[in-house]
Order: structure tokens, then C-alpha cells, then sequence
């Protein structure tokens, strides 16, 4: 499922978490969930939202009502070097401070 970022914003129940998922090491994408679901955080066109650097993702996320936030990344090691499937995920938990609000369309 996906979320635009406006339908984030007017949300009224708060999101119980968000998972930025680390890719390739140079950006970033948003998961919200309310529960168990979770949304692709999208643009207007419907193209997953792009951030490029931590503090934009933290100025993204302390505009929107969400109760905790993660760092999510999934390392391909062990396939890399022929290990037996396994989950090599990495989970770091994000502080959120406000920030001056931003647009990131």
C-alpha cells in the first residue's frame, strides 16, 4: 500500500512507527505503519519519496504524528559470501526533534 506524503501529513491517528529503510547506503525510504500495516511513503506521482541524508529524514518525520522511528538495513553479506539464508537486518532506533518544516516533493 502507499501513502502520499499530504495524506501523511492530514492523518489523524498518529502512526505507531516508521521504518526507514537504508538503501544502497546513499538514500532512504519511508514505511509508516498504523499496526501491522505499513505504507511506502509515495510523491504525488506515485514514486516512493527519495531522501538523501539522515537529517532530512528526521526533518520529514518530526512533521508528521509518529510515535517511534527506526533505521532499518538489510545487509546482502551473507548471500554475498554464500551463507544459508539468515536475516542480516540492522535496526537503530531514531531520535525525531522538530525542525522547520520543509517541503520534500
Amino acid at each position: 500500500m502507499m501513502l502520499t506524503l499530504k495524506q501523511a501529513r492530514q492523518t489523524r491517528t498518529p502512526f505507531t512507527r516508521a521504518e526507514v529503510a537504508a538503501l544502497q547506503a546513499s538514500f532512504y525510504h519511508l514505511h509508516l505503519f498504523q499496526g501491522d500495516q505499513g505504507q511506502l511513503l509515495v510523491n504525488e506521482n506515485g514514486q516512493p519519496l527519495v531522501l538523501k541524508s539522515l537529517p532530512a529524514v528526521r526533518q520529514l518525520l518530526a512533521q508528521l504524528p509518529i510515535e517511534s522511528a527506526e533505521l532499518v538495513h538489510r545487509s546482502a553479506f551473507g548471500e554475498m559470501i554464500g551463507q544459508a539464508d539468515g536475516d542480516n537486518t540492522l535496526r537503530v532506533p531514531l531520535t525525531i526533534h522538530a525542525q522547520p518544516q520543509g517541503e520534500f516533493e
